[in-house]
């Protein structure tokens, strides 16, 4: 199966523990993430790609957040 993002997760990462944690946190899972894509069990997967492709528009929205609150503390 096709790993699912659960963006909450890392919106309530952030919101407890700031932008840094939640970047962390998702950098963290898009490393096993790109592993299962690209070297797994199955090898290539280009079904999960696109969802690859989510999770870095995700990090870039996360990143978005970063830019208007530069503490990076809690929301």
């Amino acid at each position: 199966p096709v790993f699912e993002i659960n963006k909450q997760k890392y919106l309530e990462i952030m919101k407890s523990s700031g932008l840094n944690a939640a970047l962390t946190a998702l950098h963290v899972d898009s490393e096993r993430w790109e592993y299962q894509t690209f070297e797994g069990e199955d090898g290539w997967r280009p079904d999960a790609w696109e969802k690859l492709r989510e999770v870095r528009n995700f990090s870039r929205e996360l990143w978005e957040v970063g830019l208007r609150n530069p503490s990076g503390q809690p929301l």
